[in-house]
């Protein structure tokens, strides 16, 4: 069953994972761009180490107010089609024809605000491995009780994420949100029961910047009261020096989606900007040229030695070749992630676990 939604068998890719020391990333995506590309650097990655049925969490939130992804699918914006057409790219791309269908895949529906997605979670929660109920913009009080809820409801039959605290947004103009503190997450752990807990531990969602604020001391005192099941957010935070560690300070899952989006966003406009010549014609340039939007040198550019013809040509134009910049850039990323969170360790059996048949 490549596509895995039991609980069961989820915990089961948790326990082996925390039993070798490797954090589970949970890729983000909003588009299929970004979905293909995953997959295909876990088939690279399974290759590497000789696992083939190498285990991945691929994830996506609705309408969540700081990154609404499912409402980015389409231009018109309706996060119910977007929802749809992900997992319908997602059974596509692991069917039995399809080049991923080796993999266990577990899908992950990320930021879950009950005020907002109720009525989507009721369409689709049957196709997600775990969710992450996210009341964290509530008081303490409703933010465990809701909290509670989902847990009792989904209780053996989905693994349910919960979060202690906002994560701090970067560049918000709210400053910084105040770090979770070891008795908070031990409160919120008995109270909701959940399987997964999000402490706030200083890092940031989409950050930018190099800023190392991740407090490896307070994860590991988190975990050591409420046990190994954290789940970190805002990975682009962190520096690359801490992800080996992360397993051995109690988390079993990390979310990766900012730097997806730069490296996919840089490739693309650099292929444009290299390919310039072949998107617009001589009298297009020299206008931008004029408006300072590109400079003169650019029609002087030479292809193979000679000076460029420029003028559109199809093969530049069409979303194929800004595709497939994006697609290489994010699979070369993702394929960093496995390795730096130690994913080679799938190539070696831990003591307490026994090697799966392929």
């Amino acid at each position: 069953m490549p596509i895995i939604t039991g609980y069961e068998d989820a915990i089961r890719e948790y326990e082996e994972a925390a039993a070798k020391g490797i954090c589970l990333p949970a890729f983000a995506a909003e588009d299929r761009e970004t979905l293909e590309a995953i997959l295909a650097a876990s088939v690279d990655v399974a290759a590497e180490v000789g696992r083939p049925d190498l285990p991945v969490i691929v994830t996506w939130t609705t309408r969540y107010p700081l990154r609404p992804q499912m409402t980015k699918v389409f231009s018109c914006g309706d996060p119910s089609l977007g929802m749809q057409a992900m997992l319908s790219d997602l059974r596509i791309l692991m069917s039995e024809r399809g080049p991923y269908n080796r993999l266990r895949v577990l899908p992950h529906l990320d930021h879950f605000v009950p005020a907002r997605d109720a009525a989507i979670l009721e369409d689709h929660w049957d196709n997600f491995a775990s969710v992450l109920v996210d009341a964290s913009d509530m008081t303490d009080a409703d933010n465990i009780a809701i909290t509670r809820e989902y847990v009792d409801r989904f209780r053996g039959r989905r693994i349910v994420e919960g979060v202690v605290d906002c994560i701090g947004e970067s560049g918000s103009p709210d400053g910084k949100v105040l770090k979770t503190t070891v008795e908070k997450a031990r409160n919120f752990r008995e109270r909701t029961g959940v399987d997964l807990l999000v402490p706030n531990v200083g890092t940031e969602h989409r950050s930018t910047s190099q800023t190392l604020e991740y407090d490896e001391r307070l994860a590991r005192r988190i975990s050591a009261e409420v046990g190994r099941i954290l789940s970190l957010h805002g990975t682009s935070s962190l520096n690359e020096r801490n992800f080996a560690r992360l397993s051995e300070c109690g988390f079993l899952k990390i979310n990766i989606f900012t730097a997806l989006a730069v490296v996919g966003g840089q490739a693309v406009a650099r292929q444009v900007l290299e390919n310039i010549g072949n998107l617009f014609d001589e009298k297009l340039l020299a206008a931008m040229t004029r408006e300072g939007i590109v400079g003169a040198n650019v029609l002087a550019l030479r292809t193979d030695g000679k000076t460029m013809d420029a003028r559109p040509r199809l093969e530049y134009l069409a979303n194929e070749h800004r595709r497939n910049a994006w697609f290489r850039a994010v699979k070369d990323m993702c394929r960093r992630y496995f390795f730096l969170l130690n994913y080679s360790r799938y190539g070696i059996i831990s003591p307490g676990c026994t090697e799966r048949s392929h």
